[in-house]
């Protein structure tokens, strides 16, 4: 198995992984439990496709839900669980966002939509905290250049 085929194959994988954790959240939410069958096929039908963006593109929107939006107690459950099972460590994942908002910072740029959706949770993220102000500022400035050059 080559590169892109064990990367194709992990994030199948992960994103499997965290529908089905999902479903078992919300066993007792038939009607949210409907979009996520969809989910898992979009899923399955990306793999057979080999549509890696598409699995990268969802598991960059699994580690948002899980780094920033999911509640505490539930977001430890799942790293826990996807560490013991896939080996995917979060401590990597929060470095490597980490890693990013650092260069985009450095570059005084916002390169694309990715770094654009990194930047709205970062500015989220750091809100409420006066101790990064600073940080909040270069941000707001710089997601701002983004959305003026992107106008349409």
């Amino acid at each position: 198995m080559n590169e892109s085929e064990s990367e194709l194959e992990l994030l199948k994988d992960k994103c499997v992984f965290y529908t089905q954790f999902v479903i078992q959240k919300l066993s007792s939410s038939p009607e949210s439990i409907q979009g996520l069958e969809e989910t898992y096929r979009f899923i399955q039908e990306a793999y057979q496709m080999k549509k890696i963006k598409s699995l990268r593109d969802f598991s960059a929107d699994i580690d948002d839900q899980v780094l920033r939006h999911m509640p505490l107690a539930i977001a430890v459950e799942f790293k826990n669980l996807i560490k013991e099972k896939l080996k995917i460590d979060y401590a990597d994942v929060e470095k490597a966002y980490s890693r990013v908002i650092e260069r985009i910072l450095k570059n005084e740029k916002i390169s694309n939509s990715q770094e654009y959706e990194l930047v709205v949770s970062r500015i989220d993220e750091i809100f409420t905290d006066h101790t990064r102000a600073e940080e909040l500022k270069a941000l707001n400035k710089l997601l701002t250049e983004f959305e003026d050059q992107h106008k349409k």
